[in-house]
């Protein structure tokens, strides 16, 4: 008995080479972030390079692309794709610093921390990075898995084929792709439901307003794209299945693959390529049809004699489906099991793209189109609202719920504090804890009233961290205190505008003083008409830049033009453990939801 020995055996996978490949193709998505981010240009779109590099070496090293090799690609993409871009961000800063890039990449969470770095750019740069590199990733994976699990010839099929026929009695029902169409548009559709408002809010993030936010929400948005994609990644490989022919013979049903079945040299049937347009029956002439017809029969009749060896290239382009049983049918497929050899069954699922053919007796064959599934974009529709939600939340969460010095969503103005004339009693020595507010590291200090302010002689209280040596300034009209990694300084301004111009002029001051000022820490002040309160975030250097500040400048209406400006200065290397009790305290006093800011060495 003739053996096609020289048909091409199905290949095995290597794993540890196929990591190796992958790690070598994402070594080329690396290079291309670098190259192109120090070119300065976006480097976004070398997400696909590290995608495609990744994928396409695992399977250029391991034999094939399986769903393992896959999920060790993806993981690894993931990584690298992380690597690289903080990388090229390091390479940046070491450029504009003139500093070591390894320890530049190493200081960039604390740089995060402390606003040195804009975090919705970084995150946002990051996001669209990634954005890309999905872009990529799944239609490679779907390519490479379109034939990486195709089945053996299952095992003792030679004798029970032999006793059906040898393929002249074969029945051809050839698969409609347009009959499929409506699941595929709608299937397809529901991947981009969560893309659309990811990059919306990924243009609005860098635009301004909230960035952190609304990056962190288009992440969410990216998560719930993600989720779709598995979802309905059945229904697209059902779609697929559709180019298939299937051939009745003997009551064993066949699935042929066409190009499969092209790529062998004696069952050519067609010369095109596939290269641009999937070779499928409704893409051949009648001649190529009748070729093709020529071809399956005598596939059909050699492997029914068992002339060829199982696992072949031929065995997997004409597969025979033995002992095929439907259990479920669906409005878009027959669903069922097929004797695998040895006592196995494999799965299969039939889609209703074969016009006439009806899978076992007594169930009606597909007459017209399957129907779409338009319920799967209101799912994708709810996800993405959901998910980004979420990711707002978590957004206002990791900004502390102060989006670049914004106070919370509905501030309530603190009460006027004033305190009558004090004649007989110095200031002073009222400093103290303000335990009858709750507080236990707030100190509670007084500061002359302006003249005019309350038409006498006057005090107002104000809300600082309280220490042994408070500093009363300005002829006792400002005073400043600082304990546990954190500064304040209060007085009271007079504006004839609001309070947007009160701490826009306090920022002014500080340039004027010489202050270096770090320009991309600096965001846009932040005016609340309902209270006519204000704040601005800055970030500025001090001692040689060996010191990084961050401060929150703040403003709050108090009566006839007159105003509370407060200066509220973080200082990353004297914080403690009692720094997050002081920072909730301050940020009740003030009405505000401070950004909390982790310690850091600057020695």
């Amino acid at each position: 008995m003739e053996q096609e020995k020289q048909k091409k055996q199905k290949k095995q996978e290597n794993v540890a080479a196929g990591i190796a490949g992958a790690l070598i193709g994402s070594l080329a998505g690396v290079v291309c972030t670098l190259v192109i981010g120090q070119l300065g240009y976006v480097a976004s779109i070398s997400g696909l390079v590290m995608a495609v590099g990744a994928l396409k070496g695992y399977e250029a090293l391991g034999g094939r692309l399986s769903k393992k090799g896959a999920a060790i690609s993806a993981a690894l993409i993931l990584a690298m794709t992380w690597l690289a871009h903080r990388l090229s961000w390091a390479m940046a800063l070491a450029a504009g610093l003139e500093d070591n890039v390894f320890e530049c990449f190493r200081a960039i969470p604390a740089l995060l921390d402390a606003g040195v770095l804009e975090g919705p750019a970084y995150w946002g740069d990051l996001a669209m990075l990634y954005l890309f590199t999905l872009l990529g990733a799944v239609p490679t994976i779907l390519a490479g898995l379109r034939g990486a699990d195709l089945p053996d010839l299952p095992q003792g099929a030679a004798a029970s084929a032999a006793q059906d026929g040898d393929g002249a009695d074969a029945m051809f029902y050839p698969g409609s792709v347009a009959w499929m169409r409506p699941l595929r548009l709608s299937a397809s559709l529901s991947m981009f439901v969560g893309l659309i408002p990811a990059v919306a809010l990924l243009f609005a993030s860098a635009a301004g307003g909230a960035p952190l936010t609304l990056t962190v929400a288009a992440l969410g948005c990216i998560a719930a794209a993600v989720v779709m994609m598995c979802l309905v990644l059945p229904d697209i490989q059902l779609c697929k299945q559709a180019m298939a022919l299937l051939v009745r013979s003997g009551g064993t049903v066949w699935k042929v693959t066409l190009p499969m079945l092209n790529a062998a040299d004696t069952y050519r049937f067609t010369t095109k390529t596939g290269t641009l347009r999937a070779i499928r029956w409704e893409t051949l002439n009648e001649a190529e049809r009748e070729q093709l017809k020529v071809s399956v029969r005598r596939a059909v009749a050699l492997l029914s004699s068992g002339q060829v060896m199982p696992g072949s290239a031929l065995s997997m382009a004409v597969l025979p489906l033995t002992g095929l049983r439907i259990g479920k049918e669906t409005p878009w497929a027959w669903k069922g099991v097929y004797s695998a050899g040895g006592g196995r069954e494999k799965k299969i699922s039939i889609p209703k793209a074969f016009q006439g053919f009806a899978p076992a007796p007594g169930l009606e064959p597909a007459r017209e189109p399957v129907p779409a599934r338009w319920g799967l974009l209101a799912l994708a529709a709810v996800l993405a609202a959901a998910l980004g939600l979420a990711g707002a939340g978590i957004g206002l969460g990791m900004d502390g719920g102060f989006a670049h010095g914004a106070p919370d969503p509905a501030p309530s103005p603190s009460p006027v504090q004033t305190a009558g004339p004090i004649p007989s009693v110095n200031p002073q020595d009222l400093f103290h804890v303000g335990e009858e507010l709750g507080y236990e590291l707030t100190a509670v200090g007084y500061i002359k009233a302006p003249e005019g302010m309350f038409g006498e002689g006057g005090y107002v209280d104000a809300h600082v961290p309280y220490s042994g040596e408070p500093a009363y300034l300005e002829d006792g009209c400002a005073i400043r205190s600082a304990a546990h990694g954190m500064e304040v300084t209060v007085r009271i301004a007079e504006s004839e505008g609001n309070a947007a111009g009160v701490v826009e002029q306090a920022y002014e001051q500080l340039v004027s003083a010489g202050t270096d000022i770090y320009e991309e820490g600096v965001y846009e002040t932040h005016y609340f008409d309902d209270y006519d309160i204000a704040v601005k975030q800055i970030a500025y250097f001090e001692e040689d830049r060996t010191k990084v500040r961050i401060a929150v400048l703040y403003a709050d209406y108090k009566r006839d033009g007159y105003y509370l400006s407060a200066a509220i200065v973080y200082q990353p290397e004297l914080m403690d453990g009692d720094y997050p009790a002081l920072l909730a305290e301050l940020s009740d006093a003030y009405a505000l939801s401070l950004p909390e800011i982790d310690p850091m060495d600057q020695s």
